[in-house]
C-alpha cells in the first residue's frame, strides 16, 4: 500500500509538471472506489486551474482556482501518470483528467480501495477526511515532548498505535515496521511499557526512514510506481520488512514474522525487545 513516502514523491512531481494547467476535460469509469465517485466531481472540477499541489497524511491533494480542490487516496493498487499526450487507457483506468495544454492526469487502481473525491469549499480543513488526521512525522511539532505523554497513556500495542492515522498521519505497515526496528521496539510492546529514552530513539528512527524513503521516491514492490512511470528505489534500503527467515544485518538473528490484526509484522527478535 503507498504510504507517504511514495504519495509526498508523487506530490512533487507533478508540482513540477501540472501546476499552473487548467481541467479541460473529465472522464470517469463509473465504477465505484471505496466508495462511488460523486456526480459533481466533473463538473466541479471542469475548468478550474491546478493553483497548488499538497499531500497530508497518506492523501494527494490539488488545490484549484476559483477555489475547490481534488483528493485522491491511493488505496491498496492506486497510481496517477502524468502523460504528456492522451493515450488508450488501461482497463483499470478509472479516471482521465485532460488538461490545457493536452496533456492528461490518469487515475488506475485495479483493486478499487482508493479514493477520488472533489470538494466546491473554500478552506483544505473543510475536507472531512483530512480533519480526522493527525500529526505529520516530519512536522516540527513531531518529537518526544509530544509523543511520549501520548504513548505513555496507551494500553494498545506499539506497532496499532503507530499505525492510527488519527494521531500520526501517513505512516502504514513498511515503515512502522522499519521504524521499530531501527529503535529496536518489539512490535508487540504495549505503548505504556516503554521508556521515555525508548520514544526519543522512536521518533529519530520515524523521522529517518521517512526521510530516506522520499530521498528514494518511495518503495515499489510490484504496484507503485511514480507519476512519471517509474518505480521507487527505497525496496534496497529495508531492514525486516518481507525478509522473513533472511539473516538480519545487524546481529544476524533471523527475521521474523508476526500478524498483529490484519497486517503482518516483521522484526528481529534479537534486536527487538
Amino acid at each position: 500500500m503507498p504510504e507517504m513516502p511514495e504519495v509526498e514523491t508523487i506530490a512533487r512531481k507533478l508540482r513540477r509538471s501540472v501546476v499552473g494547467s487548467s481541467v479541460s476535460e473529465v472522464r470517469l469509469s463509473g465504477l465505484s472506489l471505496r466508495k462511488p465517485v460523486a456526480a459533481s466531481f466533473a463538473d466541479i472540477l471542469t475548468g478550474r486551474r491546478i493553483a497548488r499541489i499538497r499531500r497530508r497524511g497518506k492523501y494527494l491533494i490539488f488545490e484549484l482556482e476559483p477555489r475547490s480542490y481534488l483528493l485522491i487516496h491511493l488505496g491498496m493498487s492506486g497510481r496517477v501518470f502524468h502523460h504528456r499526450r492522451a493515450g488508450e487507457p488501461s482497463r483499470h483506468t478509472h479516471a482521465v483528467i485532460s488538461l490545457s495544454d493536452g496533456s492528461i492526469l490518469e487515475y488506475q487502481d485495479p483493486r478499487r480501495f482508493g479514493l477520488l473525491a472533489a470538494y466546491d469549499v473554500h478552506r483544505m480543513d473543510e475536507i472531512p477526511e483530512l480533519g480526522r488526521l493527525g500529526k505529520e512525522p516530519l512536522s516540527d511539532g513531531f518529537d518526544t515532548e509530544w509523543l511520549w505523554p501520548l504513548i505513555s497513556r496507551s494500553r494498545c500495542d506499539i506497532k496499532s498505535f503507530l499505525l492510527d492515522q488519527r494521531r500520526i498521519a501517513g505512516l502504514g505497515n513498511i515503515y512502522v515496521c522499519e521504524a521499530l526496528f531501527r529503535a529496536k521496539i518489539h512490535p508487540a510492546r504495549r505503548c505504556h511499557r516503554l521508556r521515555r529514552e525508548e520514544v526519543g530513539s522512536l521518533v529519530r528512527s520515524i523521522r529517518k526512514i521517512m526521510r530516506t524513503a522520499i530521498r528514494n521516491q518511495g518503495t515499489t514492490f510490484s504496484d507503485f510506481m511514480t507519476s512519471d512511470g517509474t518505480p521507487g528505489s527505497n525496496q534496497s534500503c529495508l531492514r525486516v520488512f518481507q525478509r522473513e527467515d533472511r539473516k538480519c544485518r545487524r546481529c544476524g538473528t533471523r527475521i521474523r514474522r508476526l500478524r498483529q490484526g490484519n497486517r503482518s509484522s516483521y522484526y528481529c527478535p534479537g534486536c527487538q525487545k
